[in-house]
């Protein structure tokens, strides 16, 4: 039933996108440690916790047929599942050397993962019952699925597009730079040729938000039919960039793929929106 599959996947993506940092992001990546499963067992918990709200909705206004400790069970079964993958992540992204188009296909097939999981789970409490989206949607399922693409079109693609760039365009954030040292023990010692980030985290955060707002603003126009404002967009981040676009060619290269990017991915968000929001 869409009353709960829509809500638990709402919830998921709250979870693992709105309420989940980048200093989370981090440590998980790190290497097994106490910290690591303090942050692991916070961030299920939090999963857990707003899935439980999923299930607490649908059973007090849609099913109270359904047992509650079935779909209790459900949600236990779908949280163990996504610690075990969050788990397994890092250390399979090694196995596979570790390289740039193994993270883009792994921060996919993660979210793939996480989703199947939350559908089976569903289709097992149903009897084994297949559905699909209906041909028209209640209030609650709808708001469900409006605010889950909402966040997949700021969260997911605003994280999805920096991995695409790494695949297409590797090595660009990082340049060659000599970095001298002061005296040590009466010598000059000089590190050349290392490897630093052209752009810091700080900016390339910046981005990510500036990119998830346009993209938001692309969906508020492609739903309302102000068709004439979305050029304002590119024009005002074209703006902004003006300078580094005149300077650097390999910047104008990768902004300009970036935001090609970002407005292929709004626009076919903003048309699933709107598909949805006529159910």
């Amino acid at each position: 039933m869409v009353n709960l599959l829509l809500p638990l996947l709402l919830a998921h993506f709250l979870a693992d996108f709105v309420l989940q940092t980048d200093k989370m992001v981090c440590i998980k990546k790190e290497r097994f440690s106490y910290h690591k499963m303090q942050i692991l067992g916070w961030h299920v918990f939090v999963h857990f916790s707003l899935y439980f709200v999923a299930i607490l909705v649908y059973y007090c206004w849609f099913d109270d047929t359904t047992s509650f400790w079935i779909l209790l069970a459900m949600i236990s079964g779908i949280t163990i599942l996504h610690f075990i993958v969050d788990l397994a992540k890092s250390p399979a992204e090694k196995l596979f050397r570790d390289t740039q188009i193994v993270h883009l296909f792994s921060y996919i097939f993660d979210q793939i993962l996480h989703i199947v999981v939350i559908y089976l789970g569903v289709w097992l409490v149903f009897g084994g019952q297949s559905f699909l989206l209906p041909s028209e949607l209640g209030v609650y399922p709808k708001f469900c699925a409006l605010a889950s693409l909402v966040i997949i079109i700021v969260y997911f693609v605003g994280y999805l597009i920096p991995y695409i760039l790494g695949v297409l365009m590797p090595g660009f954030n990082m340049e060659k730079k000599s970095i001298s040292v002061t005296k040590q023990d009466g010598k000059i010692i000089l590190t050349k040729n290392q490897d630093v980030p052209a752009v810091s985290n700080k900016e390339l955060k910046a981005g990510r938000y500036i990119g998830g707002l346009e993209r938001l603003l692309l969906l508020i126009f492609m739903v309302l039919q102000i068709y004439s404002a979305i050029p304002i967009i590119i024009a005002l981040k074209t703006l902004a960039r003006f300078k580094e676009l005149e300077n650097n060619r390999a910047f104008a290269e990768y902004y300009l793929i970036g935001n090609f990017l970002s407005m292929i991915f709004g626009v076919l968000t903003s048309l699933l929106f709107i598909y949805i929001l006529h159910l």
